[in-house]
């Protein structure tokens, strides 16, 4: 009998072994060469699991202060779930502007949004470090796992600092199981040398939110 378990218990860690190992692999591989998510990654990424038990898209939405009327900013949209919930709190008249730098998930979120008639999300291609934004223009930015994969954090939040209007907010969510899940301390320094202020922090080590303001 005990033979019998441990041969179960063997089976059942086999994996998260593998897991773990693909997690491992894909962290020194970005540390060696970033590389933004390949774009059939997402449907990985943006799981059932995911969006009910860890990270979900209307606590997130609500936590980052959404209002209807709002202009938003979301960079790395992925399949687009945060995009809807967010853009659901803020109708009838705010917008959500998705950006990525992927022509193919910008592709496959407009898709999503004709097929379901969302009116109020514009994808938009564009460039983080240098977003063809005016300035103090935005209500609310957020990325969801989506800024420790850029190369440059700090100089893409001080861009988001120019774009921000005085009082908006901008919002950080991390995954620990993300190959580039910074430590949250990690993230807020890179906020106070972009010029930003902590406003709010949600969330535990696995998973959290941190909200940024303008100093």
């Amino acid at each position: 009998m005990n033979t019998v378990l441990l041969i179960f218990l063997i089976i059942l860690s086999i994996p998260l072994f593998l897991i773990i190992w693909i997690f491992v692999i894909a962290k020194i591989a970005r540390r060696i060469y970033p590389f933004p998510i390949p774009h059939f990654m997402t449907e990985i990424i943006d799981n059932p699991v995911r969006r009910k038990y860890i990270q979900k898209p209307d606590q997130i939405a609500q936590r980052m202060g959404t209002a209807p009327g709002a202009i938003v900013l979301e960079v790395g949209p992925g399949k687009g779930s945060y995009t809807k919930a967010v853009a659901k709190r803020i109708e009838p008249e705010g917008i959500v502007y998705a950006i990525d730098i992927q022509q193919p998930i910008l592709d496959k979120l407009q898709v999503r949004i004709d097929e379901e008639g969302i009116k109020n999300i514009i994808p938009k291609l564009d460039d983080a470090y240098n977003l063809d934004i005016e300035d103090n223009s935005v209500d609310i930015i957020f990325a969801i796992a989506c800024l420790p994969e850029i190369p440059k954090p700090i100089k893409v939040l001080k861009e988001f600092k120019r774009v921000l209007k005085p009082g908006g907010t901008i919002s950080l969510c991390e995954l620990f199981i993300d190959p580039d899940y910074p430590l949250r301390r990690t993230e807020k320094k890179w906020a106070e040398e972009a010029g930003l202020i902590l406003k709010e922090e949600y969330g535990n080590w696995f998973s959290y939110q941190l909200n940024f303001g303008k100093k």
